[in-house]
């Protein structure tokens, strides 16, 4: 299906809408996957195309208070929460990320969630979804999830807090 706001879309049972997206982010271009979460009527909805478009609008500006929120994040709630007892060992695990060079060269962009149409009553929410290279080998796929809401940061966490 081709759509108006999110392009060529192909639609998979269990999860809605998938497409891709060239997004700037920290100065590099990404192809990000889009998933339109979807409650199997395939349809996206109005609420579901402005949150997408309002988004996109405010984009340059926001990015700039998720890189530093994405530092603050490492380094007040994840950095040396886990990992190995050995020192040496774990100054590889949790490399210093003070600056948005260092964030920009330890997470990726990966995936734009846009959350259910129930979900989005009284606010216009979507997910940004991360890869990262600290932590050692990230086995379940878990790495960062941006909770965006009325194009402002609401959270951050491990990223199953799009689904």
């Amino acid at each position: 299906m081709a759509d108006q706001i999110f392009g060529e879309l192909r639609y998979e049972d269990d999860y809605g809408w998938w497409g891709k997206h060239t997004l700037e982010f920290g100065g590099n271009l990404y192809t990000v996957d889009i998933l339109i979460h979807d409650d199997g009527e395939k349809v996206i909805s109005q609420k579901q195309k402005e949150t997408y478009e309002c988004f996109l609008k405010k984009w340059s500006v926001l990015q700039e208070d998720l890189i530093e929120a994405l530092v603050r994040y490492y380094n007040e709630e994840v950095r040396f929460s886990y990992g190995p007892d050995d020192k040496m060992e774990a100054a590889e695990w949790w490399p210093e990320i003070e600056t948005k060079e260092a964030l920009l060269q330890a997470v990726t962009l990966e995936t734009i969630v846009i959350a259910w149409d129930f979900m989005l009553e009284d606010t216009r929410c979507l997910y940004l979804l991360f890869s990262r290279t600290w932590g050692g080998e990230d086995l379940d796929d878990n790495g960062i999830g941006v909770c965006v809401q009325n194009e402002e940061i609401a959270e951050i966490a491990y990223k199953d807090i799009a689904f």
